[in-house]
């Protein structure tokens, strides 16, 4: 039987959320910034902005995901995305599906002004990779395996 380390707390969540988001917010700006003002109008450059944050999003959480196990907030803050079942690498469509979710939930939040996170969608857990290395360095009983 394969142990997963508990999930992050919500401090953690929280903080990588907010450095990804912000992240976000910057790659699309500058990548807005990039296209010649006389092409787009206002209409135009916010749609660009848009998908230039959709874009590197969707790079950041899916790919960084299914590639070094985490987003660019979570490599900074020393956390890792795994499977909850048996702390594996998740797949492309698992990470995919949670990226997805990842928006539903955050537009709940905000409506209800709660700071609960993501937990377990798509049978992915976030975990710290302290906690990670450490189960499997020693094992489920702390003793060196």
């Amino acid at each position: 039987m394969t142990v997963v380390p508990r999930e992050a707390g919500e401090g953690w969540l929280v903080l990588t959320t907010a450095t990804d988001v912000l992240l976000t917010l910057g790659i699309a700006v500058i990548g807005a910034l990039t296209l010649p003002p006389e092409s787009l109008g206002v209409v135009g450059y916010l749609l660009a902005l848009f998908g230039c944050a959709l874009a590197f999003s969707f790079a950041n959480h899916v790919l960084g995901m299914c590639l070094l196990r985490a987003s660019v907030g979570k490599l900074l803050w020393g956390l890792r995305v795994v499977r909850a079942a048996d702390g594996g690498r998740p797949g492309p469509w698992r990470a995919t599906l949670r990226w997805m979710a990842g928006y539903a939930f955050l537009a709940v939040m905000i409506a209800a002004e709660d700071g609960g996170g993501v937990g377990e969608a798509c049978g992915l857990r976030t975990v710290r990779w302290r906690d990670l290395r450490h189960l499997r360095r020693y094992g489920q009983d702390g003793y060196r395996v």
